[in-house]
């Protein structure tokens, strides 16, 4: 596993030190190049959570993952870089309010000079910098957050909408986790009939001046507030959007 050949996947041409600003400046290169997408759960190619196949994965074969991969790469680069980085575990809110089950999401805990931060490369559309882990509103230069505490060891990440409403993303937790302690739900993720990610094709990252998704047989292109759909007809349709939206060469047929 190549360091540099991580930075130059994401695009990453600065010095690096140990302070916030390449902390952000990171994250921010990350999710803006490394799109999240599920599209080996539809080739029913089962995610296994070893750190060297989601490496050859993601950086050899550049290609993207959802948040088990991601934010377990991504706190491996900062380990490495010299950060003092960590998984940690999340519960995701649903549309309805209702709260996962544990370790049903993965984020990143990081302490720089006594700040922590929560960092999330792996969500999907969340904050593209990381967030200071402190009580109150705060901003990625996109959006608008707010962490507040649930109990004594877990903090509740919100999102100001376009509509000024305010929207519960997830609960998550600074206390110690392992990677085995993802294993299971990941399984279940990518194989329950009723999970989110095998019953819909998503793939989708940030721009400069929006977001770009596919979502089903749609590409999604968002450019200040302006929104524009495409339909996808057919496999060759998709790949061509994956090859010229997000660089992606698919190599296994779609199931």
């Amino acid at each position: 596993m190549d360091i540099n050949k991580y930075l130059r996947r994401i695009n990453y041409k600065k010095l690096h030190t140990v302070d916030e600003k390449t902390l952000n400046y990171l994250h921010e290169t990350h999710v803006l190049n490394i799109p999240f997408e599920n599209l080996d759960i539809h080739f029913k190619i089962l995610i296994d959570l070893d750190l060297d196949s989601i490496y050859r994965k993601v950086i050899e074969n550049k290609r993207g993952g959802f948040c088990y991969e991601l934010n377990f790469l991504f706190s491996w680069l900062l380990l490495n870089l010299g950060f003092k980085s960590r998984i940690i575990a999340s519960r995701i809110y649903d549309d309805k309010g209702k709260i996962g089950p544990e370790y049903d999401h993965m984020s990143i805990f990081i302490e720089i000079d006594n700040k922590q931060y929560l960092a999330d490369v792996g969500f999907g559309d969340l904050f593209v910098k990381p967030l200071e882990i402190k009580i109150g509103f705060q901003s990625d230069g996109r959006n608008q957050f707010i962490i507040e505490k649930s109990n004594d060891e877990d903090y509740i990440l919100s999102m100001i909408t376009e509509e000024f409403v305010i929207q519960k993303k997830y609960i998550f937790s600074l206390n110690k986790v392992k990677i085995s302690d993802f294993e299971k739900i990941c399984f279940e993720k990518q194989t329950n009939p009723l999970s989110y990610f095998v019953k819909n094709t998503i793939c989708t990252k940030p721009t400069k001046s929006g977001r770009l998704t596919i979502f089903n047989n749609k590409i999604i292109e968002k450019k200040g507030k302006k929104k524009f759909e495409k339909l996808i007809n057919n496999e060759d349709e998709l790949r061509l959007s994956l090859k010229t939206f997000f660089n992606i060469v698919l190599k296994t047929p779609i199931s």
